[in-house]
């Protein structure tokens, strides 16, 4: 098979995953605005975000062509524009996004942005009980050596038990930042801030499929 072909298939595959994640993506939403519950309908919304990034994700393989390396600072941008679509209120909750041009190879940005994704939709769900207001603010930047993600609200801050919970959402943010060799930061004054940080060169590059399989196998043993 020639390269042009085989480069050819590939970006039609992309282009395919990309189609049927936002079919499911949408029927999760609309699934959830049908649901009674308020706990099934973040639960849905939550769901239908964390496949939209996955989107998002072999939207910009399919774009990026044969290159190994994409800008993370315009993918977490639209990410978080597409989560707050879903997840947000215009009405009482403001997000905003300073990031940075960073081109990263696939292999760091396929599980920062799952990261980050999942510490957007933590804020939303989580920092403004009882209709109050706020703002969620994102920062992305890099150096000649690591790329720096914060990811912060003006809301209720964190639970005292904070470092020992075990949802699926930080299981999951924790896989990721492991399979990069990275570090989280939390701190809780005037609201919440997490600050991920990573190199922007992998000594081991990631599958994160099997980080996501592992973070859902650990999830499920703790149910």
């Amino acid at each position: 098979m020639s390269a042009a072909r085989y480069e050819l298939l590939l970006r039609e595959g992309d282009h395919r995953i990309k189609n049927s994640l936002q079919v499911v993506a949408n029927l999760l939403s609309l699934q959830a605005r049908r649901a009674p519950s308020a706990d099934t309908r973040a639960a849905l919304g939550a769901a239908s975000a964390r496949v939209m990034a996955v989107a998002r994700i072999h939207d910009a393989l399919q774009l990026n062509g044969c290159h190994d390396s994409v800008d993370v600072g315009a993918l977490i941008e639209a990410m978080c524009q597409s989560v707050y679509a879903m997840a947000g209120d215009p009405r009482s909750i403001k997000i905003e996004v300073a990031a940075e041009p960073i081109e990263a190879p696939l292999s760091l940005a396929r599980p920062l942005l799952l990261a980050v994704n999942e510490l957007v939709i933590n804020a939303l769900r989580h920092a403004f009980p009882h209709d109050r207001g706020g703002a969620v603010i994102v920062t992305a930047t890099k150096n000649d050596r690591q790329v720096c993600v914060s990811v912060a609200d003006n809301g209720v801050g964190l639970p005292p038990d904070y470092a020992e919970g075990r949802g699926y959402g930080m299981t999951l943010v924790r896989a990721m930042i492991a399979k990069l060799g990275g570090t989280l930061d939390a701190e809780s004054a005037n609201g919440a801030r997490f600050t991920l940080t990573a190199p922007l060169l992998l000594a081991d590059p990631v599958n994160f499929v099997s980080a996501s399989h592992e973070a859902c196998g650990q999830a499920n043993a703790r149910v």
